[in-house]
């Protein structure tokens, strides 16, 4: 398997450069962690006579970007578009096609979207982290023709965090940070049964933290403040069924450097 990466960068200003990227990956039969799974991809071992030794899934991606430095140097904000285009995917043939039950090769889907990211010190003492990705994608090609057109299963196309960070004093910060994720939709290995569907979620932590005798750090959080009921993920399997997030949670920590 040969693959391969190109990228050009150009600094039109000393604070600022644009970018392009182009890349190739392949991923082959049997490296998933559950290999002996065919809701994930792996090899049916219990039924030998399937031949399921596919060549590798391919991907090409592209991405065109740009960065920027502001508040003298201070601040980074970076934008890119991208695409990446999947090969030789494999899914799960569903009753009622030949082979249901089994795992073919030779589907097919893309995803592209924008990344805006922005990280850094907007103030002397307040400090920013976060970014927003707006995507969305669709099944190319599929054994199952029905499938073509639709969204990816398990892909939320939007997703927003911001984490905020103030200076109280030179030991003492405070800070607090958002979460956003779009709503998810189960399916098959590769398309989204639009009919189940995780909802989109916001979730809020805040927290505490500082320094003394220069060794130690300490640290006081609140995650999902609001104890907020939301869904992790869906677990694929015959029967799925979904993973609940934690609720609120306090907690602390105590950091020593020597």
């Amino acid at each position: 398997m040969v693959n391969y990466n190109l990228g050009l960068l150009v600094k039109p200003l000393p604070t600022a450069s644009v970018y392009a990227a182009y890349g190739t990956s392949s991923n082959p039969v049997g490296s998933e962690l559950d290999g002996t799974s065919a809701n994930y991809g792996g090899l049916q071992l219990t039924n030998a006579s399937i031949n399921q030794i596919f060549g590798p899934i391919q991907a090409k991606a592209v991405e065109v970007g740009t960065k920027w430095e502001f508040f003298n140097r201070h601040l980074l904000a970076t934008g890119a578009l991208f695409r990446t285009d999947v090969s030789n995917a494999r899914e799960l043939v569903p009753a009622g096609f030949p082979n249901a039950g089994t795992i073919q090769a030779g589907a097919a889907y893309h995803a592209q979207g924008i990344d805006i990211g922005a990280e850094g010190k907007v103030l002397e003492k307040l400090s920013l982290f976060g970014g927003i990705v707006l995507m969305n994608n669709r099944v190319d090609a599929s054994s199952v023709p029905s499938n073509v057109g639709l969204p990816l299963a398990f892909v939320a196309n939007q997703s927003f965090n911001l984490l905020a960070k103030y200076e109280v004093t030179k030991d003492l910060e405070i800070g607090g940070q958002a979460t956003y994720r779009s709503k998810i939709y189960g399916g098959t290995l590769l398309a989204a049964n639009q009919g189940t569907v995780l909802p989109d979620y916001w979730r809020f932590d805040a927290f505490v933290e500082g320094y003394f005798l220069k060794h130690y750090e300490w640290k006081i959080f609140v995650n999902n403040i609001f104890d907020k009921l939301y869904y992790d993920a869906f677990y694929q399997s015959a029967a799925p069924f979904v993973l609940v997030a934690p609720g609120r949670v306090v907690g602390g920590l105590l950091t020593a450097k020597f």
